[in-house]
């Protein structure tokens, strides 16, 4: 007599060996409360995990760049926000010549890649 299988899903599931790579896009429109040579706080959203990857896209001179980051700090905000503290792995050249015009009116899109390098 065969046993009934107390599995209710609908696919096959295939167990994988080894390690597995992937990326996860979820764009989150943040607002740069300052901003230095070093890193940015952001207000967002979006409540990340401590020393987890990020990529920032920042318009510059109407300029998309890209910039990851890594999150040194998170404390609540106002209205469900969360204040976020990125330390820039690299900085691009152009967002350096550039950064006194990134002020608090600007606004980032801030790209959870998913990645951690912890």
């Amino acid at each position: 007599m065969k046993t009934p299988s107390t599995d209710k899903r609908t696919h096959e599931r295939y167990d994988v060996l080894g390690a597995l790579w992937g990326v996860l896009e979820m764009p989150e429109t943040a607002y740069i409360v300052n901003v230095s040579s070093t890193g940015l706080l952001i207000e967002a959203a979006l409540n990340p995990v401590l020393n987890s990857v990020h990529a920032v896209r920042m318009m510059v001179e109407g300029d998309a760049i890209r910039v990851d980051t890594v999150v040194r700090h998170c404390r609540p905000g106002s209205n469900g926000r969360h204040l976020i503290g990125l330390e820039f792995l690299e900085v691009p050249t152009s967002l350096l010549t550039s950064i006194e015009l990134v002020g608090g009116d600007k606004q980032i899109e801030v790209i959870d890649s998913g990645t951690s390098r912890s």
